[in-house]
């Protein structure tokens, strides 16, 4: 690992150098290479390179091509972008750096080996940009250059003629062939050199016309459709028509993996030559696709492992297809092909549906014969073919739509119930148990789906559309209403947080999975990493006013939902489906809000303006015309006030704590007191509030659980007071939930119940920490002397409270938590709390006295923990006793050490204490003396532990000894 990542940076390295070497700092031309992570590398420049060429040293030169097989495919095509434009200026005819191109870029094409293929793609694609990109015109060069440019039209021939012969025999080379073709297409959008871009266009050789859409040799008058199923079934079954007859009819045979690739290569060529227009391929946008009967949900059960693969696999390439489409046709403005996109998502919701349902299954299935969608750069060639997923155990489910063609251009129908899209996870347990659809998440399987662009996301803006059913003679048979539905709301807001977390939200800000690699990271982002943050985000703030609707729609729905209801949710007006559809919308919508707003490059003077309208979308939807020349902090307060509307209508736990989230970091541009206060009120009230679950239980499960952790942090962490705050949720919440059954809750907090008492446990223990150390340690001639004093006595009296807590709540991770915590509170307490004592003793002595006095009786609590895990011969414990030990130690002595620094040293005792459980109840089996408390130090037997008194004012106050060193080994 080392090792490689340095090779990596070597490389990097030397092609810097050679960089440095070629361009002159006074030509003020910024090439900049920024090496993050050993990973990527990034180029701008500002200048073209061609001129400076003859800088370079061949053998640099070769040493860099010789690393490249260490560099991932977008490093591939930074590099092959550097040396092309050295390579291909107007004054270097002959340059050996295009000879040594060429021929790397051979040897990787004719490799077997499909990593260095893939690399010889890519390096070919790239440097056929080079060539084929305009070049400027310089004075007297004009002839010089069009004599150039049509030797670069040959060699670009030739290279293009050799990638498309050595890729026709691997669909999955091909494939990438395309979507490589494609990518340069769309980066090099009006820069193509005139007299070589019929050339580089031409050269291109698409997929077989005739034999994807149906069409035969003769002039028969077929349906016209996508021929999905026969060519599936060919490169399934192996079982092609006869070579030679197809060979001497000049017909190829296509695998459907290419049809994708092959049709995103079609509408950008198209807009290419049309300035956008896409009227020569409109038609594909409503032409039905050859599949199987789909209507079989019923008997997936009887399919064979080959059949329900083979099935899955149909079920990926259309969606892949459908996918492409919307990708090509959704910014068309005709209300009829917005009628068609529309349709077009539902299609990809139904089937999605279905696809969890044939991978969910008693037979785990493989995935090994699909292949990653190539335009990802996820690594090297033909990555994740191996993916295996378990299977999930089977249910019978309700009957979904068919979307295999018929005679009318539109087929499906919109108005059906629609199977639930990609739900949140916290949805999924109640999904299976109330409807009966087994879910496998999909997300798992996204090397396998085509990338969204995010032009698809204008599909938001959508209201209510028409579009015409067609007959069998393509004449309009009747027109119907189809609208944006709550199931293709949520994929595509699905797909926009996943955007939108994944290039504006830092990665070091998110828990990276272990042993995980970065690469993994950026499946299915490659075309959305070729944007800056900056571009993303612009996009995003255009879409706020949608966005904006839409989520006020869900706010409505709910807010009627509740009152036709009474206020319970699982009343039995309430549609199960579709409020699971809703909610995942209203999450997903609060997730793209957060998402947006989150963004550091906020922070940045240059995006000031953009955040000025971002912020003034939310507070024109309180004050329509009024914003315009209110200041920041003003838009900032109105946003903050109309996002607090939303939280009488969120319908579940998950969607209240991202409200809140959204709602800190509007508030934290700048942090004003009253907002401080806003939120801490906003999350005690959903602390306060009872969730429920569709099925009439409450919300439980381990994303409840952290959801409540991070929910319950915020409302420590912007209360006024902690300390209080804990004394009320312990004094108050726990005593009511001790005194409930098993199954109870507290009243006041109806989120603390015995499965999520360790949660709140954990906070209360962490923040308490947390508030004692944030107390300056005490001075000689402290003014704060009596205040510090005070608030070391609540803390302490919150650290009893909770200690004795585990005498009820005795589970092990209750106890874990307590002896953590436990020692890093007494560890503060010592080194804050023990320099203020030693000055404030004698002038408030009976303070001191009950502060020691009430620590005491914790530590002694602390001390029976000790115990009870080594008794119960718990590890996991165990591992914290000695440190702990060792505290408890050093409290004793340093008490010993305030005393004689008061001088009252004689009133140290020490005595024997019993080891007891957390019950405070004997242990028989120990092995100890009973001894008068009175007897020395050095009467007491090793093994039993000690206990010391302190007399102030004739009034005895105990500190527990560990029973050994701190460093001894139980």
């Amino acid at each position: 690992g080392d090792r490689a990542c340095s090779t990596q940076t070597e490389c990097l390295e030397i092609l810097a150098r050679i960089l440095h070497k070629a361009l002159h700092p006074s030509l003020n031309l910024l090439v900049a290479i920024v090496v993050t992570d050993n990973q990527m590398c990034y180029l701008e420049c500002e200048k073209d390179l061609s001129e400076y060429c003859g800088y370079f040293d061949t053998s640099l030169l070769q040493n860099i091509l010789d690393y490249t097989e260490k560099l991932n495919p977008q490093q591939i095509r930074k590099l092959f972008y550097i040396l092309g434009e050295l390579a291909f200026s107007q004054r270097q005819e002959d340059s050996y750096i295009q000879d040594d191109m060429h021929m790397v870029i051979r040897k990787w094409l004719s490799s077997t080996v499909p990593k260095y293929k893939q690399m010889g793609i890519i390096g070919a694609i790239t440097v056929a940009g080079s060539m084929a990109a305009k070049r400027r015109k310089e004075d007297g060069c004009s002839l010089e250059r069009t004599q150039q440019s049509e030797e670069y039209c040959r060699q670009l021939s030739i290279l293009l003629d050799l990638v498309s012969y050595c890729c026709e025999q691997s669909p999955e080379a091909l494939a990438l062939y395309y979507d490589e073709l494609a990518n340069l297409i769309e980066k090099q959008k009006g820069n193509l050199d005139s007299a070589t871009d019929n050339w580089f266009l031409c050269s291109v050789h698409l997929f077989p016309v005739k034999s994807l859409y149906n069409l035969d040799e003769d002039e028969s008058q077929g349906t016209i459709v996508i021929n999905l199923l026969p060519l599936l079934s060919q490169n399934w079954l192996g079982k092609s028509v006869d070579e030679n007859t197809t060979r001497n009819q000049g017909k190829k045979i296509v695998s459907p993996e290419c049809l994708s690739p092959s049709f995103r290569l079609l509408r950008l060529y198209t807009t290419e030559q049309h300035n956008g227009s896409m009227e020569e391929i409109d038609a594909l946008l409503g032409c039905p696709l050859h599949l199987t009967d789909l209507e079989i949900e019923g008997n997936l059960d009887s399919l064979a492992k080959q059949e329900r693969e083979f099935l899955c696999s149909l079920l990926f390439h259309s969606l892949n297809w459908f996918r492409e489409v919307v990708n090509a046709f959704c910014q068309q403005q005709d209300l009829e092909m917005k009628g068609k996109v529309l349709t077009r998502l539902q299609n990809i919701t139904e089937l999605q549906n279905m696809l969890r349902k044939c991978l969910a299954g008693d037979i785990p299935l493989s995935v090994a014969w699909l292949t990653p969608c190539r335009g990802s750069d996820s690594g090297m060639a033909y990555v994740c073919k191996t993916i295996s997923l378990p299977g999930e155990k089977k249910q019978k489910s309700e009957g979904s739509k068919d979307s295999s063609a018929d005679h009318s251009q539109m087929e499906e129908n919109p108005e059906g119930n629609q199977p639930e899209a990609e739900t949140t996870q916290l949805e999924k347990d109640t999904t299976e148990k109330k409807s009966g659809i087994p879910l496998v998440q999909l997300q798992s399987y996204r090397a396998f789906f085509r990338e969204l662009d995010l032009e698809v996301f204008t599909i938001l803006h959508c209201g209510l559309l028409t579009k015409s059913i067609l007959d069998s003679e393509m004449h309009t048979e009747a027109r119907e209403i189809v609208q944006l539905g709550p199931a293709e709301l949520v994929f595509l807001l699905d797909d926009l947080c996943q955007k939108l977390e994944h290039i504006l939200i830092p990665p070091a800000a998110k828990r990276a999975p272990f042993l995980k690699g970065k690469a993994c990271r950026k499946i299915g982002f490659s075309h959305l990493c070729q944007r800056s943050s900056q571009e993303v985000a612009q996009c995003a703030v255009e879409l706020l006013k949608p966005l904006c609707n839409h989520m006020e729609n869900m706010h409505n729905y709910f807010q009627a939902l509740m009152t036709e209801n009474q206020g319970v949710v699982d009343g039995p007006r309430v549609n199960i489906q579709e409020h699971q559809l809703m909610s995942s919308c209203y999450q997903q919508l609060l997730q793209a809000f957060r998402f947006l707003f989150a963004w550091s490059g906020f922070s940045q003077r240059e995006n000031s303006d953009l955040l000025r309208s971002a912020l003034k979308v939310l507070a024109d939807r309180l004050k329509p015309g009024e914003t315009g020349f209110l200041l920041l902090e003003d838009l900032i307060s109105e946003s903050f006030h109309y996002l607090l509307n939303f939280q009488h209508s969120v319908p579940n736990f998950q969607c209240a704590l991202t409200l809140t989230q959204l709602l800190i970091v509007i508030a934290e541009k700048p942090v004003a007191s009253w907002k401080k206060d806003k939120i801490a009120s906003l999350a005690k009230q959903f602390l306060c509030q009872s969730w429920m679950q569709l099925s009439g239980t409450r919300e439980k499960g381990s994303q409840f659980s952290d959801a409540l952790h991070t929910l319950l942090c915020v409302y420590m962490e912007h209360t006024d007071n902690i300390l209080k705050a804990v004394e009320d949720i312990s004094s108050v919440g726990v005593p009511e939930l001790i005194n409930s059954a098993n199954d109870g809750y507290s009243s006041t907090y109806p989120t603390l119940t015995r499965q999520t008492f360790p949660v709140f446990f954990q906070v209360m223990m962490a923040q308490l920490e947390n508030s004692a150390r944030s107390i300056s340690a005490g001075k000689p001639s402290d003014s704060s002397e009596l205040e510090k004093l005070l608030h070391w006595n609540m803390a302490v009296r919150d650290f009893h409270i909770l200690v004795n807590l585990v005498k009820v709540f005795d589970s092990r991770p209750v106890l874990s938590i307590c002896l953590k915590y436990g020692r890093l509170f007494v560890e503060a307490f010592l080194k804050l709390a023990m320099p203020l004592l030693d000055y404030s003793f004698k002038k408030h002595r009976e303070d001191v006295q009950s502060l020691l006095k009430t620590l005491q009786l914790s530590t002694r609590q602390l001390h029976h923990m000790c115990g009870h895990s080594k008794i119960h011969q718990d590890l996991g414990l165990t591992n914290h006793v000695p440190l702990l030990k060792k505290s408890l130690e050093q409290f004793v002595y340093r008490v010993k050490a305030m005393l004689a620094f008061n001088h009252c040293q004689e009133a140290f005792w020490v005595g024997i204490l019993k080891n007891r459980d957390l019950q405070g109840e004997e242990i028989l089996s120990q092995d100890s003396e009973e001894n008068d408390p009175g007897e020395g130090v050095s009467q007491l037997p090793r093994e039993d532990p000690a206990e010391v008194f302190l007399y102030t004012a004739a009034v005895p106050i105990a500190f527990m000894v560990p029973e050994h060193p701190w460093w001894y080994s139980s």
